[in-house]
């Protein structure tokens, strides 16, 4: 980037500061606090709307043709895009360079241990508190105000510049309605972040995760029968559910090793809930328990349920169903990639401290990106604390810094006319 207009670019975000932090205090202060599951998710219910008609407003004000785009018209997806003069129709067709912008705009549900109102977005000693202020409306907001810096400079970018706010991640990154329906109904380009805090890593990737539910299937009897005393009747679930675990506990799980994920292996943690049982006279027929897998590359879902099959089929007269409830692949893009080290190299000007370049250990909607052939970074975004926990906070001289550089790393990986 030209020194000239890196110097532009600087004053426009340092004069946009106080309506910068004004804006992302009104992201905040609109609730969107998500209480769903992956598989309870409702379409219909409004959770993220205040926030994308926030979104929306603002895009509008600033120049773009935002848009409503989502499974149905009460929790709709935000997309506005940036026009480049070489990167139409999303890099497809050599057009050139495309890059999306992603990041959610639902949060956790609120803990009762918050000492402050976790709606409040209140600023003190240079952090803004609340609920979603750092994961991760402190990156929405930057969307918004790198496009805006970018109007008032009159950059004209060399490729599109897709903006990205979507509804239902916190569940579990496993939404049909959020990004993966963006990417379903034509969102491309030729790379993307997925802005999740924070900026000392570029993530090149993230773990995957199986969630499973054992059910264990016994035969019920009443305990004050003589057939259940001779063991003629009956089959204790429960007991048998115990069996399974202990065959489960030190299952291995191959993978292969990779410079993303130093020093991680994969983790089953099970039973993770248990339920069995419906009286205490009663021998119970069903036990189902839960299961969490978190995964390295190298092993798929069929992979792991095979795994467990061979590992149960060792328990003599075991009856059981394994139900699959979720798969996400473990993902990861090169450290060489350009736009990681079109990152790397801003990140380091602007905050003097070299990012890492590594995987991360949560999920998130980085391998929608990834499994459908666009290169994402899984995470790069404002430095806070308290993600998912009591008084979460972003820093604000963080979330300026990282404006910087998401317009230093826009300009540079798409060029500028």
């Amino acid at each position: 980037m030209e020194t000239y207009l890196q110097a532009h670019l600087d004053a426009i975000i340092d004069r946009n500061r106080e309506a910068h932090i004004a804006f992302l205090q009104d992201l905040v202060r609109a609730k969107s606090a998500n209480p769903f599951t992956p598989d309870t998710s409702d379409p219909d219910e409004p959770i993220e709307r205040d926030v994308a008609v926030l979104i929306h407003d603002r895009l509008r004000e600033i120049g773009l043709a935002p848009e409503f785009k989502g499974v149905t018209r009460m929790r709709p997806n935000v997309v506005a895009t940036l026009p480049g003069l070489n990167g139409t129709n999303g890099g497809r067709n050599g057009g050139g360079r495309s890059l999306i912008l992603n990041g959610h705009m639902d949060t956790v549900m609120p803990s009762s241990r918050w000492t402050m109102d976790p709606f409040g977005a209140v600023v003190r000693s240079g952090r803004l508190y609340g609920l979603g202020a750092l994961d991760m409306k402190a990156s929405l907001s930057i969307f918004v105000f790198a496009a805006q810096a970018l109007i008032e400079a009159g950059v004209q970018l060399g490729g599109d510049l897709h903006l990205t706010f979507v509804v239902d991640e916190e569940p579990g990154a496993y939404s049909n309605f959020g990004s993966a329906y963006l990417l379903d109904n034509g969102l491309h380009a030729t790379a993307a972040i997925v802005a999740e805090p924070m900026n000392d890593n570029v993530t090149t990737g993230h773990r995957g995760g199986y969630r499973f539910r054992l059910t264990v299937h016994g035969e019920a009897a009443h305990t004050g029968l003589l057939a259940w005393e001779r063991g003629e009747v009956g089959c204790n679930a429960i007991t048998a559910m115990t069996q399974a675990i202990r065959a489960l506990q030190d299952l291995p799980i191959p993978y292969t090793e990779s410079p993303a994920f130093p020093e991680r292996k994969p983790v089953l943690t099970f039973p993770t809930m248990i339920h069995g049982g419906v009286s205490i006279n009663a021998v119970p027929d069903r036990c189902a328990a839960y299961g969490d897998l978190r995964l390295l590359p190298g092993l798929d879902a069929a992979g792991v349920e095979a795994l467990i099959h061979r590992r149960l089929a060792a328990i003599p007269n075991l009856q059981y169903t394994l139900e699959p409830l979720m798969f996400v692949p473990a993902v990861e893009i090169p450290p060489s990639h350009d736009l990681i080290q079109i990152l790397v190299r801003h990140a380091a000007a602007v905050t003097d401290t070299l990012p890492s370049t590594l995987g991360c250990g949560p999920w998130n909607d980085g391998w929608m990106f990834i499994t459908r052939g666009i290169p994402a970074i899984c995470g790069f975004g404002p430095n806070g604390a308290g993600v998912h926990a009591p008084d979460e906070y972003v820093e604000l001289d963080s979330l300026i810094d990282t404006t910087r550089i998401f317009i230093r790393a826009i300009v540079d990986y798409l060029g500028v006319w």
